[in-house]
């Protein structure tokens, strides 16, 4: 397929920035793409998304249809439009070269192909049962647990793609404690936190966690998820 056939952006739609994002309430900025991207261009820009972290932060990128979403404040919307656009124009330029930043392997695991494994520590029963069936439903693999003790038991069982857990299970902090734990005894494991704190009252996370804003929405949860999934050991 010719480079121009391949998707780059072509605008922004870019809503009222604030000083600070909340993603669950705020709009994103959309990236207009000039075509609708094939299902390996997503699987590559997710695992480009995973890659350039560093510079996009929380900005919980997702591919809807020919548009690309993601969140930035009043701050840093500049810098992260422009990274946004750098990626889709690589991603475009290593499949029109027939190369990609991981292996084959790796962007089966991001898709459906290759089911992905998550933990998910949640002591909310009724929100654990709803996000188990949502993330099934989208080719996770999900096991459930109530309590951080549970959690450590599963991964000595087991392993996962991605472990996530609340911010306040069973007690304020303690999620962070189990994702401490997790860090230093699995480290290759993807590592979400879900929390209804403030931005800036989160503790410090272990180095390539990420955390979720609660209450989150579908599309968000499934693309943060994917992010992590894209740079986590695949589970042996």
């Amino acid at each position: 397929m010719p480079l121009r056939r391949l998707p780059r952006i072509v605008g922004f739609e870019v809503p009222p920035l604030k000083t600070a994002v909340d993603i669950v309430r705020d709009p994103p900025i959309v990236g207009l793409l000039s075509v609708v991207p094939t299902r390996p261009w997503v699987d590559a820009f997710i695992i480009e998304a995973a890659l350039t972290r560093s510079r996009l932060g929380d900005a919980l990128l997702s591919v809807d249809g020919d548009r690309v979403l993601f969140y930035a404040s009043a701050s840093n919307a500049r810098v992260r439009c422009k990274a946004v656009r750098d990626m889709v124009e690589k991603v475009s330029r290593q499949l029109f070269s027939g190369r990609s930043s991981r292996s084959s392997d790796s962007a089966a695991a991001i898709g459906k192909r290759i089911p992905r494994k998550l933990l998910l520590v949640e002591d909310d029963e009724v929100l654990l049962d709803i996000t188990t069936e949502v993330l099934r439903s989208n080719g996770w693999a999900v096991t459930g647990m109530t309590s951080a003790a549970g959690a450590m038991t599963a991964l000595d069982e087991s392993s996962f793609h991605v472990v996530m857990t609340d911010i306040d299970l069973e007690s304020p902090g303690r999620g962070v404690v189990l994702a401490e734990d997790i860090h230093q005894r699995w480290p290759g494991t993807g590592i979400v936190v879900a929390t209804g704190l403030r931005n800036d009252a989160i503790p410090r996370l272990p180095e390539g966690a990420l955390f979720l804003a609660k209450p989150y929405q579908r599309r968000q949860l499934l693309a943060v998820l994917n992010l992590v999934a894209a740079s986590a050991d695949a589970p042996g």
